[in-house]
């Protein structure tokens, strides 16, 4: 059990991470672990983010869709010029802290 509580942009940063790998993947054809579920997600960006990518018909229309969003907390350029390559594990730290979570194991800071 955590001692102190998730601060919310750490959450982010590592959805941001599971986001890129998730993008990377998701419409290759080369194959993905189980993904976590949007309600997986503690962050609003994240769940706006995951929902542009699994909703898009291909990574083209995925990255134009999360270029239209309006994300305070997300440099969008930057998260789209980078490569997920080396977030394999994210996906399953996001669905495994949420479950934390969800089960009061973990707190996440108040806002």
């Amino acid at each position: 059990m955590e001692s102190r509580p998730l601060k919310r942009i750490d959450i982010l940063r590592h959805e941001l991470k599971a986001l890129r790998f998730i993008l990377d993947r998701y419409h290759s054809g080369l194959g993905l672990a189980p993904l976590p579920s949007c309600e997986d997600f503690q962050s609003e960006q994240g769940r706006d983010i995951y929902a542009a990518i699994v909703g898009a018909p291909d990574r083209a229309a995925a990255e134009q869709r999360i270029r239209s969003l309006e994300l305070e907390e997300v440099d969008v350029d930057s998260f789209l010029r980078l490569g997920g390559e080396h977030y394999h594990r994210y996906p399953s730290l996001v669905r495994e802290r949420a479950d934390a979570i969800r089960r009061g194991e973990i707190k996440v800071e108040a806002a």
